[in-house]
């Protein structure tokens, strides 16, 4: 498919191309509502894909505080960084701390972690309905929670089960919006769903997706809903330049 569509054109995404209109409505058909009727935006990458979800977190809330659990990584950018304490954490990678606009939360780790009997959901989703009471006392509110539906670099980690709905009932509550990171989740690797967090039976604001998603060739997503898309249309204007490109399209339809 790759190699059809580069010997036909590729070209930036500032011209149209169907491919990446294909491709949108199989993703988005994909999804629950109401992401199935939400919109989609094409990037190069899963740490693009992040940082773009932060933009729109903001513009939906207003807010500055974002929830992140413990060994999150969920990028490279500097914005994504500052979501990452896999990253921001640690010297060797050039780690400089935890910014003052993120609070780090225990990791759902039902193996090692502080809680593993039946009440573990109950006990890490009780951390992020306090880190959300605490934002809304000090800044009004949330701006998001970012979570992968299993963690990967956290060790593989998947939350106890009622953990998400409860979690996301907490941030939502604080005006903050759920940001499922499938990056590394998603497309199938949970073996019977499409999405990771569908194992929780929950509905994310945003999805953020990548790797698998062009099989090494350049192309992730994000996906909100259209109460998100909605506050992020008001400015400033986005364009990806090669975000959904013909032949990145190509490779995710195949």
């Amino acid at each position: 498919a790759v190699a059809d569509q580069v010997a036909t054109l590729n070209t930036n995404t500032r011209y149209l191309h169907p491919s990446a209109c294909q491709l949108a409505r199989r993703l988005l058909d994909t999804m629950p509502p109401p992401l199935r009727d939400g919109k989609i935006f094409f990037v190069n990458s899963g740490s693009e894909a992040n940082d773009l979800a932060l933009r729109l977190a903001r513009a939906r809330t207003k807010h500055r505080r974002c929830l992140v659990v413990e060994h999150a990584y969920h990028g490279h950018t500097c914005e994504a960084v500052g979501l990452s304490p896999y990253k921001f954490e640690h010297a060797s990678f050039g780690g400089k701390g935890q910014p003052d606009w993120v609070r780090q939360l225990p990791c759902p780790d039902v193996y090692r972690g502080a809680h593993r009997g039946p009440d573990a959901a109950e006990q890490y989703a009780g951390a992020v309905a306090d880190a959300c009471a605490d934002a809304s006392r000090a800044e009004g509110g949330v701006c998001a929670f970012f979570i992968e539906s299993g963690m990967s670099v956290a060790g593989v980690l998947l939350p106890p089960q009622g953990y998400l709905r409860a979690a996301y009932e907490a941030v939502r509550a604080a005006g903050g919006v759920c940001v499922a990171d499938e990056v590394q989740t998603g497309l199938g690797r949970f073996g019977d769903v499409w999405w990771g967090f569908e194992q929780q039976g929950v509905v994310p604001d945003i999805v953020t997706m990548g790797k698998p998603m062009g099989n090494g060739m350049p192309l992730a997503a994000v996906v909100c809903t259209r109460e998100v898309s909605d506050a992020f249309a008001l400015g400033p204007e986005y364009f990806n330049t090669f975000g959904g490109n013909p032949v990145s399209a190509a490779a995710g339809l195949a």
